[in-house]
């Protein structure tokens, strides 16, 4: 008997296409001139500044562990520069941080420096008018990487375009920096949102970042020229949206009456007291001097699946041949190694080395899914001799400092992406270790040759991994019924008093329901 066709659901298909037909969309033959970063050699008083502290042809790097300082360090370039400021970022939000670095943009541009924001579209669709109207300024560029042709806020619309050209709009720019002059930047894990900079209040992501000055400069400058005028940046002239003058000035007075309010609230202050800007250049806070190696994938690769491993940034840092003999110690709060990942952990480990990885525990990932294809990996890994530690979601106050606590903050999230290897190189960026990474995403980031930087990550990886701020994860093998049986235990120390775990903590069994069922579905391609 043959099956009658679903009226309902051909009707529901038909008017999804219609409305996708009407939505306004980009125009894709909107002019796009090229621009590239004025040169480094140049005067300007953050040249003049940093040439005191860093020796000419080498590098400087600082790290930028807590939120305040990392948002402060932002603020404190930007008002600095007065020629050109370039930023690039996966996600802007709209919120006290998104306004503070808006408002700090305009006013670098009012003082006549030239400002190139570069976004992923992926997160754009109730911000056109605002990013509009800041390209409006004539020394502000806005371009969107990799946009959805259809321009409409309807999520229905969108879902039906992404279904339609899943292969590209599946590829986004995962790429962080943000450069001032030529001179400095700062390149690492962070978006520009509240979560990163420990303005929010729901949750708090464990972030790392670094500030960089000098030589190694010039090559982000020369990445983000080669994202900006890649055929996949489109400028935000192609947007329906058409901001009046007027609405410029309303934007650039809000924008301003806030940042005025924010800077003398309790947040601006706590921004104003971590800032360690004035002290790396004034030479009471010494910068580490270290030769670098930027790594990035280019950006074609969100637009063209042929690009050659060797191309990416996992072949760059392949071609690095950084290869450990003591100690490799990996932070990513997505893990997902796959074969290629499992082949380097165990060939490390047949070799002695000591593997330990830091990675979030499931009450404490912000995408469960991804956790999930960590979830599969746990005993192969634990089996080789892989150290794993997952960070708790709520740390327990002991002493030092992993981030800071106060806020009344529901939930933390490890969000850096950092590695270590045998105390000697750090790599501090964007990249998470998981295919979205290493195949789908652009990412980027530094290898820096420094022992003295390495400890340092070191040090803020191990005080992350102590039992009272970690749960460690440990294979139990035993015989029953002639079979062999391995599960995992987890342990942990809670106020002092040594816990163990027979199921994923701080979790419901409807979590783990779903956990188990996502460990089972064929995606991990897409994590």
């Amino acid at each position: 008997m043959r099956a009658r066709p679903d009226w309902r659901a051909c009707i529901g298909l038909a008017a999804l296409i219609l409305l996708a037909g009407c939505a306004p969309t980009l125009n894709l033959e909107a002019e796009r001139l090229p621009s590239h970063a004025l040169s480094s050699q140049a005067d300007s008083p953050l040249k003049t500044r940093l040439a005191a502290r860093i020796p000419p042809g080498e590098s400087g790097f600082h790290l930028l562990q807590e939120g305040h300082a990392a948002l402060a360090a932002r603020l404190a370039l930007a008002q600095r520069a007065t020629r050109t400021l370039d930023a690039q970022y996966y996600l802007f939000h709209n919120d006290t941080t998104g306004k503070l670095v808006a408002a700090a943009l305009l006013a670098a541009a009012d003082r006549g420096v030239r400002v190139r924001l570069l976004i992923d579209d992926i997160d754009t669709a109730d911000k056109e008018l605002g990013l509009a109207a800041l390209n409006a300024h004539p020394n502000i560029q806005v371009r969107l990487f990799n946009p959805f042709h259809s321009r409409s806020t309807n999520l229905f619309v969108r879902g039906w375009e992404a279904l339609r050209e899943r292969t590209r709009l599946n590829h986004r720019m995962h790429n962080k920096v943000f450069i001032a002059d030529g001179q400095a930047a700062i390149t690492g894990g962070r978006n520009i949102g509240d979560e990163y900079f420990s303005a929010g209040h729901d949750l708090a992501f464990i972030d790392l970042d670094v500030l960089a000055a000098g030589a190694v400069v010039d090559s982000l400058s020369r990445s983000f020229d080669e994202y900006w005028n890649s055929e996949a940046a489109v400028p935000v002239s192609a947007l329906p949206a058409r901001p009046s003058d007027a609405r410029l000035e309303r934007a650039t007075a809000r924008l301003q009456a806030f940042r005025a309010h924010e800077l003398d609230s309790d947040y601006g202050r706590a921004l104003a007291a971590a800032d360690p800007v004035p002290g790396l250049l004034a030479g009471t806070t010494p910068w580490h001097v270290a030769r670098a190696d930027l790594i990035v994938d280019p950006p074609e690769k969100a637009i063209k699946r042929s690009k050659s491993p060797s191309k990416l940034l996992l072949g760059q840092l392949a071609g690095l041949w950084l290869n450990p003999t003591r100690h490799a110690l990996i932070v990513s709060p997505y893990f997902v190694p796959g074969a290629t990942g499992m082949a380097y952990l165990e060939y490390w480990r047949s070799r002695g080395v000591q593997v330990d990885v830091l990675t979030n525990a499931y009450a404490a990932s912000d995408v469960p899914i991804v956790h999930a294809g960590y979830a599969n990996y746990r005993i192969p890994l634990l089996e080789a001799g892989v150290n794993l530690y997952e960070l708790k979601p709520v740390a327990e106050p002991i002493g030092g400092r992993l981030r800071d606590l106060h806020h009344g903050s529901s939930r933390a999230s490890l969000h850096a992406k950092t590695f270590v290897l045998d105390d000697t190189q750090v790599f501090i960026g964007s990249f998470n270790l998981d295919p979205r990474s290493m195949l789908l995403n652009t990412e980027m980031g530094l290898v820096i040759h420094s022992p003295e930087l390495a400890r340092e990550v070191t040090a803020i990886a191990e005080d992350a991994m102590r039992p009272e701020r970690s749960f460690r994860p440990r294979l139990i093998i035993r015989t029953v019924d002639g079979l062999i049986e391995r599960r995992l235990q987890w342990t942990d120390v809670d106020e002092g008093v040594a816990r163990t775990f027979d199921v994923e903590p701080d979790t419901t069994p409807l979590q783990r329901g779903l956990l188990r069922v996502l460990q089972a579905l064929p995606i991990e391609g897409y994590l």
